[in-house]
């Protein structure tokens, strides 16, 4: 990955859940409204500013995952929710009772320990002998 803007992540998130399974009230501005979202909630979660035009490769993944997480629940009450999901060789899909929910909510986890591992500070300390 490289530095991303909000719509590479958009493009990345249609092209992880289809075209054809996001509705067109969801699509574009509301999706990139809904990356921002998760963009500021990475931000005060990090205390660090991630610019919209230039997010640093690693909140990346984080960003897409609460995105995509918001996402699945959001298509998940209309409509009946998505066919299925592919992420890399997971592959969830709507036959499963409840498999975009329990994904999103994996997603969801997924993401917020990342953060954690982003945020946590090493401390060293001197050992004399």
């Amino acid at each position: 990955m490289a530095t991303w803007s909000v719509g590479s992540i958009s493009d990345h998130i249609t092209d992880m859940v289809g075209t054809s399974n996001i509705p067109s009230s969801i699509s574009g501005t509301t999706l990139n409204n809904m990356i921002g979202q998760e963009i500021n909630f990475v931000e005060e979660f990090t205390t660090t500013t991630i610019p919209d035009a230039a997010i640093p490769e690693k909140y990346q993944p984080s960003i897409i995952d609460l995105t995509l997480s918001k996402l699945l629940l959001m298509l998940e009450t209309q409509e009946g929710g998505v066919d299925s999901v592919k992420l890399g060789e997971l592959s969830v899909s709507s036959s499963s009772k409840g498999g975009n929910a329990g994904l999103a909510q994996q997603l969801k986890t997924d993401a917020i320990l990342r953060l954690k591992e982003l945020s946590r500070q090493t401390r060293f300390t001197r050992v004399t002998c």
